[in-house]
């Protein structure tokens, strides 16, 4: 079997499988049309990329020192943070709407048009705003942090087009470190949530063949 005909083979058998989840997914139009347990993995590698706010910190240069609130990245809580954390948040949001779709499919399982189309839609809004939304924002903060290791002069170039500092203090106290750590205990979680979810919907459909 060819690679190119993979796709269309597991179209065909969504179709032929008599499951109206499955069928209703490949008709539907979405530009993300990954399955549950692939898009908990990206959300998983985005939290996991947030995680490195804290390294990336670490790295500034002493010239990025003077636009800083603070050198030190268990204290320190730039504006450009609460972007990052926004980020995080909309990940598990995401990542919680698509758990609980897959156990009310797994429950209420064979689904009628109705609990299917249900059931696609909190799944797909659970992408735009967990991988769509949740992902720019973890995307600019990283790209805003990384500013700061061109030292002063990229900060201040930086300053000069946009009018603000990104990094002063944002004034709600949550600290570069909390959220790196943050980020990262929820990596893991939602990893390993879409691995359960990968085995538990494999043996799922075995089953109910």
């Amino acid at each position: 079997m060819s690679t190119d005909s993979q796709p269309d083979d597991t179209i065909a058998q969504a179709f032929i499988s008599g499951s109206t989840y499955e069928r209703l997914r490949y008709e539907r139009h979405s530009y993300l049309r990954q399955t549950v347990p692939r898009t908990l993995a990206l959300q998983s590698a985005l939290l996991g990329a947030l995680a490195l706010l804290l390294p990336i910190y670490g790295l500034y240069p002493n010239s990025t020192a003077a636009f800083l609130p603070t050198v030190d990245p268990a204290v320190a809580s730039p504006k450009v943070l609460l972007l990052g954390l926004f980020g995080g948040f909309l990940q598990l949001f995401g990542a919680t709407l698509l758990v609980g779709s897959v156990l009310y499919r797994v429950r209420l399982a064979p689904l009628t048009e109705r609990q299917a189309h249900a059931a696609l839609n909190a799944e797909d809004f659970a992408r735009y705003v967990g991988l769509g939304t949740g992902g720019l924002a973890i995307v600019l903060s990283l790209c805003l942090f990384a500013v700061g290791l061109g030292g002063g002069d990229a900060v201040s170039a930086y300053i000069a087009t946009m009018g603000r500092n990104p990094f002063v203090d944002s004034g709600f106290g949550v600290s570069v470190a909390t959220v790196s750590l943050f980020a990262f205990a929820a990596s893991v979680a939602v990893f390993y949530a879409s691995r359960y979810l990968f085995v538990h919907l494999a043996l799922f459909r075995r089953d109910s063949e």
